[in-house]
């Protein structure tokens, strides 16, 4: 939906979000046990839409679907699927399962099946959803998104700390990785090695590398490639950095 904003939810958000499912005769009761991973739209300040991941290992639990009455049919709730679906992949969940007493139609052309509730894994059949929150007529309907193309929208990717003086977002499959960096003037990474491949690409700022016994300065849109294994350490001057990483294979500490 064109204008709309996403967000991720906070404690703050909490009495809005109870009054949109209560609007939409969906379950809150527990809601407050899962903000942070629920995402919002907003119409400048108005909440219009909100939907909710609960996350158990590889599965994990959609719920909380809902727009506004006056935002429905504009394709708001592709938008708030399509976020919680990449907000899915980076959390590791590999098969997604959710109740339903209205919207089968919906999640049916969107690639869900129905599926008997007792087939589904044993810590999905453990949440408040399924034990009490909904009804028995409720339908189960479940996607196995394992091998699905990754969309991430730009307000999906949330930054989060490393090294003191950056922060970083990670996007990974099996067997590749890229990453986002935005580092702080007078920052470092010590010297270090690992299994990963690593090509480096300045977005702007210079980035100097401590390699093989010499330093590298790597401006914006130049890239430096580094095979496994071999030992390095960076560090900025007085100006911040953006670059991004590919890796292969993954690096874990950034998932």
């Amino acid at each position: 939906m064109t204008g709309s904003k996403f967000c991720f939810a906070n404690a703050d958000d909490l009495s809005g979000i109870v009054a949109l499912l209560a609007e939409c005769s969906l379950p809150h009761e527990d809601i407050h046990e899962h903000l942070r991973d629920i995402i919002l739209a907003r119409d400048e300040a108005r909440l219009i839409g909100s939907v909710a991941l609960e996350v158990y290992g590889s599965s994990g639990l959609l719920r909380s679907l809902a727009v506004a009455q006056p935002y429905r049919n504009r394709g708001l709730g592709d938008d708030l699927l399509t976020r919680i679906v990449a907000h899915a992949h980076a959390c590791g969940v590999r098969n997604l399962f959710l109740l339903t007493t209205t919207a089968q139609r919906f999640f049916s052309t969107r690639g869900f099946d129905v599926v008997d509730r007792a087939a589904v894994p044993a810590e999905i059949a453990w949440t408040k959803e399924f034990r009490s929150l909904c009804p028995a007529t409720a339908v189960c309907m479940a996607k196995d998104i394992s091998g699905a193309v990754r969309y991430y929208p730009a307000d999906m990717l949330r930054l989060r700390k490393d090294v003191p003086g950056s922060v970083m977002w990670g996007v990974s499959l099996n067997r590749t990785m890229l990453t986002y960096f935005e580092v702080a003037p007078q920052s470092r990474f010590e010297p270090h090695s690992h299994e990963s491949e690593q090509i480096t690409m300045v977005l702007d700022g210079e980035l100097f590398f401590e390699i093989e016994g010499r330093t590298v300065c790597l401006k914006k849109g130049e890239v430096l490639a580094i095979p496994a294994y071999v030992r390095h350490g960076a560090y900025t001057k007085d100006d911040p950095v953006r670059a991004i990483d590919a890796w292969s294979p993954v690096m874990a500490k950034y998932q």
